[in-house]
């Protein structure tokens, strides 16, 4: 007998802070309404409970209209799309702002899409669709997958959506994307692609029983350091307001290049990263040699999520981990006296 997996999907609230280059959220579900979500399979083109089966549908709906119901920023676009071997319906029509009108219209769709008939299960062409046409590098992209099953052999199997998550990873990062991968059940969960999930960057998998609060850290793109009379450098973070962050959130700050050396294990506190800068060489020379702003790539990674998930009992991820830090270096103020004679 399958069972539900009970899990709390991440609800995604933002507040406003203050970006560089700020970006609004669309948050894309992808929602799998095969048959096996109402305990239901096919047999020789004929649906028939599945004796091994549990009707799940109505519980995941739910979960699904109830995140939806908790977004409070009307800027996020909210897109379900319902998927069997491909993605059902058309986008447009199922992509709305987060007002009031705008919930209440996909949420009606949500309630009343129909039940589908026979099919396989296909995850990676939804997902190729998702990359293709809606994921867009000016939005802050979270992709929620909802799955009860596993890739269909008739689709490649284990070994092209193992493939499709090895290419996640760089793909996300030029696209300002993250993919929470829900694997419904214990039927749908597969140890080599949960693994090969934790081994790429900007997707996470969800797999255990229990609620956990999540909590999605948005870096701000750019930083200014003014390399004269600034002392510390700070990546504020975007995050829901609502939430206490975990007093052990522990990050890497990186970058290496002929001006500075950053590589600092840092805690966040209060809602930001503040680091130090290191230069190579003194002021007075970098003085001279620098432009007035020089960008140069700063590298972020989240070092404790395991940590932090077993004694706080939140997921904690970063939507960003590479930024630019922008060094600052005006000319310094002179005063001029001149005495007439």
């Amino acid at each position: 007998m399958k069972k539900l997996l009970l899990f709390t999907l991440l609800c995604f609230i933002l507040t406003t802070v203050t970006f560089a280059q700020p970006k609004s959220q669309r948050r894309i579900y992808l929602w799998d309404v095969t048959l096996s979500m109402f305990g239901q399979k096919c047999v020789n083109g004929e649906i028939i409970n599945d004796p091994n089966g549990t009707n799940i549908y109505n519980e995941v709906r739910k979960v699904l209209i109830t995140d939806i119901e908790t977004i409070t920023d009307e800027s996020t676009e909210i897109i379900v799309l319902p998927f069997q071997e491909n993605i059902l319906v058309n986008v447009d029509d199922w992509c709305v702002k987060a007002n009031e009108v705008g919930k209440e219209e996909i949420i009606r769709k949500i309630k009343n899409y129909p039940k589908q008939g026979c099919s396989w299960t296909n995850i990676v062409s939804p997902i190729k669709r998702v990359q293709a046409d809606i994921i867009s590098p000016d939005k802050n992209n979270i992709l929620v997958l909802l799955t009860d099953g596993t890739q269909s052999e008739k689709f490649g199997g284990k070994a092209e959506l193992i493939r499709l998550i090895e290419h996640w990873g760089q793909y996300a990062e030029s696209n300002f994307a993250y993919c929470l991968y829900v694997m419904l059940t214990k039927e749908a969960i597969d140890e080599e692609v949960k693994k090969k999930i934790e081994e790429t960057p900007n997707i996470d998998v969800v797999t255990e029983p229990g609620e956990k609060e999540w909590i999605d850290l948005q870096p701000s793109e750019l930083v200014k350091f003014n390399i004269k009379d600034d002392k510390v450098a700070k990546i504020p973070l975007k995050y829901r307001q609502s939430v206490k962050l975990p007093d052990n959130i522990n990050v890497q700050v990186v970058a290496e290049d002929s001006i500075i050396s950053i590589n600092q294990e840092i805690t966040v506190k209060d809602g930001a990263i503040a680091f130090e800068v290191n230069y190579k060489e003194p002021y007075n020379v970098l003085k001279t040699k620098l432009a007035e702003t020089t960008r140069i790539p700063l590298n972020i990674k989240l070092l404790n999520k395991e940590e932090v998930e077993k004694t706080a009992n939140k997921i904690v991820y970063i939507t960003k981990e590479v930024i630019e830090l922008e060094l600052i270096n005006k000319p310094e103020k002179t005063l001029k006296i001149s005495i007439k004679k």
